[in-house]
């Protein structure tokens, strides 16, 4: 089955420049999400999209024609905006 694989920020670097963070996989029926992740050694704490929709199942089985988009999960702190009016 053929999956349309989208890679965004940081983890294009896992495909050749040349893909521009995008792919055609040839993979066998039942394949996963989580599989993909470890075909390309992406870290589970991802964020995803398979035909437009969120993801959060990575067990997931993919069909024929899906479309995966995999965004590199943003973490840090929050900023705290404080009024200089008294």
């Amino acid at each position: 089955m053929e999956i349309h694989l989208h890679l965004y920020s940081i983890l294009r670097e896992k495909l050749p420049s040349d893909k521009k963070g995008r792919t055609v996989l040839i993979l066998e029926e039942g394949a996963t999400l989580s599989e993909i992740l470890e075909e390309f050694g992406i870290k589970p704490r991802v964020v995803i999209s398979v035909n437009g929709n969120h993801e959060l199942d990575k067990s997931r089985r993919l069909q024929d024609g899906d479309e995966v988009k995999i965004f590199s999960a943003i973490s840090g702190g929050g900023l705290l905006l404080r009024s200089t009016k008294h």
